[in-house]
């Protein structure tokens, strides 16, 4: 079924910046944060920044989708629809699946992804998925989402996106670090068995 929701367009997106953030407004931004939130309203957006208050500034495209998203399951949960659904009938409303089943949708994607580019004949590259999997301790990203544009954090401290990966280098090392963990955890389990 199709998304209902009205498309943001790097204008709406522009505009959300400059009013919610300190950010410099460059094209690279939009874009990145335009992809970041192509499956919510431009509504949703203003009132998830709105009731950021001022952490609305240094947000990610991954903190006002994840405030949408909350948004989205209260507004479920509570039956009447809200101001991101309003005027669209029942029928045509998206449901959200609860936070384990989106990982699952999430997880199904990423391995029709996998299947698209085995059957291209391209190469995919593992790090990516291994980065993907846990959450970027600089930007904040979810798993499963790309890392955000933030080049520096509040503590002052820089790291750049990675270009094959498009990720933090320390959200791979990260993940690296938690593959040996679970690694030599199962080996201890069956060592003591």
């Amino acid at each position: 079924m199709s998304t209902m929701y009205a498309v943001m367009s790097r204008s709406d997106v522009r505009g959300l910046l400059m009013r919610h953030t300190d950010a410099h407004v460059t094209n690279e931004l939009v874009t990145s944060w335009l992809s970041g939130l192509a499956e919510y309203s431009l509504a949703e957006c203003h009132a998830a920044m709105s009731a950021m208050g001022s952490r609305a500034r240094r947000a990610t495209p991954s903190d006002v989708a994840g405030s949408c998203d909350a948004a989205r399951d209260r507004s479920a949960e509570s039956g009447p629809p809200g101001p991101a659904s309003a005027g669209v009938p029942a029928q045509h409303r998206r449901a959200r699946p609860p936070g384990p089943d989106r990982d699952y949708h999430r997880q199904a994607g990423m391995r029709g992804i996998r299947a698209a580019y085995e059957v291209m004949g391209w190469q995919r590259n593992a790090d990516h998925d291994l980065a993907r999997s846990v959450v970027c301790p600089f930007c904040k990203a979810k798993a499963w989402s790309v890392c955000g544009p933030l080049s520096r954090n509040r503590a002052g401290v820089r790291e750049l996106r990675d270009k094959t990966t498009r990720m933090h280098p320390s959200r791979l090392e990260f993940a690296r670090a938690q593959l040996t963990r679970q690694a030599t955890t199962t080996h201890d389990q069956e060592i003591a068995r």
